[in-house]
């Protein structure tokens, strides 16, 4: 690869000094060139001054640029600008070492005078696409595709894409995409995805990297939001939603929903502002919502949650006053186990581990001063998802116990736990026997599957 993109730097390089001649016998036209290499054709060694309607390369060919189409056996290169389709063997370039050994007043007389070196068409090579500036249209190859400025248009390569400025359009690859400036559209590939600028699109790829990801919450607010989809995502500024297995993020304003979410709750340097976002998962760090709660219910003894999440109106003042609304409100995420500790009691369901998300309204009309603990009631209402194991050992059978809840709780002191009692209302999916709930509202069956709703309940503390 080295080797072929050196070969046709120095072909490129060998015409840099003639770029330098005055306009006027800069570049000329015509219908037809037919070549066997660079400088060895019907425009002989003059080709790189020739824009061509049509072009034949047995090998390789040289021109200012292709009007509608150029062929080239292994190469096509373009000193100027290309404004057709290019098919080559192996590798398109447009305008590579164009400035060679050119001043800056040099390069901005020849950029004045219609020196563009864009591509507004498409390239199909088997190896390598090269264009150095902006590319309007579709790169199509097995191998690379770069470009030093924007792609309004389409990039799909076997290997990976890159542009050096904002992308407008599709990258999609084999192993990576990136859009240095910023991405609007989308990102593909099998390992990785990455933009300094922003995002406001999608990002699928194993690792995916977006500096900034635009969303209703941006200044100013963005019509599009931005979206990760893979393993692990990352993002400073993250307006949008991120799924994955891993989600980073330092400015939450979107939601992330994965195994593990990094976050920082607070507020970022230089801003009195929080960071906001909704995380679900089971594991969250950076947790504004850190919660203990143990109850009872009516299949089990002892029900124990952790929960983690993040406030969504609260400033993080000395005072932790929330600033909008009545309620301090908190998303959280709950890790669930339950157990029975003697057999035979609450029907026979000996232990059950779990996953729930809440919504939880904290009371804010009683906060004085600095008390940063002081309110006194708060409202609930979530989902608790939970596998129940009926024997003391792992049955793998099916035994799914999905519940919706909503509680109160209420405590009598600044600081402390809360009592908390709660309605419930159960279904439970399962390949053995029913339980036996005596508050059974109804039960069907469908072949192995029987399922069971009863309406149940809950207490205990809220830590």
């Amino acid at each position: 690869m080295n080797r072929v993109i050196f070969l046709l730097v120095t072909i490129c390089a060998a015409y840099g000094d003639l770029l330098s001649q005055p306009a006027k016998s800069r570049y000329k036209e015509r219908t037809f060139q037919l070549s066997f290499f660079p400088g060895i054709g019907t425009n002989g060694l003059e080709s790189g001054f020739y824009f061509n309607r049509f072009s034949l390369n047995i090998f390789g060919g040289m021109s200012a640029g292709s009007h509608h189409f150029e062929l080239g056996g292994i190469s096509n290169i373009n000193t100027n600008s290309s404004t057709g389709i290019q098919l080559a063997g192996l590798a398109n370039v447009i305008g590579s070492q164009a400035y060679f050994n050119l001043t800056d007043g040099e390069e901005l007389s020849i950029v004045n005078e219609g020196f563009s070196c864009n591509l507004k068409g498409i390239q199909f090579s088997g190896l390598l696409n090269f264009v150095r500036n902006n590319v309007e249209g579709i790169q199509l190859t097995g191998g690379f595709n770069f470009n030093n400025g924007y792609v309004h248009g389409f990039q799909l390569a076997g290997l990976g894409n890159m542009a050096g400025k904002q992308v407008f359009g599709v990258q999609m690859a084999g192993l990576y995409n990136i859009a240095i400036r910023g991405m609007t559209g989308s990102q593909a590939s099998l390992l990785f995805n990455y933009t300094y600028g922003e995002l406001s699109g999608l990002q699928l790829g194993l690792i995916n990297r977006a500096v900034q990801m635009e969303g209703k919450n941006s200044s100013p607010p963005g019509p599009d939001r931005g979206f990760q989809l893979g393993l692990v995502n990352v993002s400073s500024e993250m307006d949008g939603t991120q799924f994955g297995l891993i989600n980073i993020a330092r400015k939450v304003h979107g939601t992330q929903i994965g195994l593990i979410n990094i976050f920082k709750p607070g507020p970022y340097q230089g801003s009195s502002v929080p960071t906001y976002g909704t995380q679900v998962g089971p594991l969250n760090f950076g947790s504004s919502g850190v919660h203990t709660r143990l109850f009872t219910d009516e299949l089990f003894t002892a029900v124990l949650e952790r929960t983690t999440g993040n406030c969504h109106n609260c400033t993080y003042t000395p005072s932790q006053m929330p600033f909008t609304g009545r309620f301090k409100v908190v998303n959280q995420n709950a890790l669930i186990f339950a157990y029975n500790p003697f057999d035979g009691f609450r029907n026979q369901v000996k232990w059950g581990l779990g996953y729930g998300f809440m919504k939880v309204f904290y009371n804010k009309h009683s906060m004085i001063g600095a008390d940063t603990l002081n309110a006194r009631w708060f409202l609930s209402a979530g989902i608790r998802t939970m596998y129940l194991n009926r024997t003391k050992n792992f049955d793998p059978k099916l035994s799914m116990l999905h519940k919706i809840h909503a509680e109160i709780g209420l405590r009598r002191k600044k600081k402390g736990p809360h009592l908390f009692v709660g309605l419930s209302f159960n279904a439970y999916f399962h390949e053995g026997q029913d339980l036996n709930i005596g508050q059974e509202v109804f039960k069907t069956r469908e072949e192995s599957l029987n399922v069971q709703y009863w309406p149940g309940y809950s207490f205990g503390l809220h830590f």
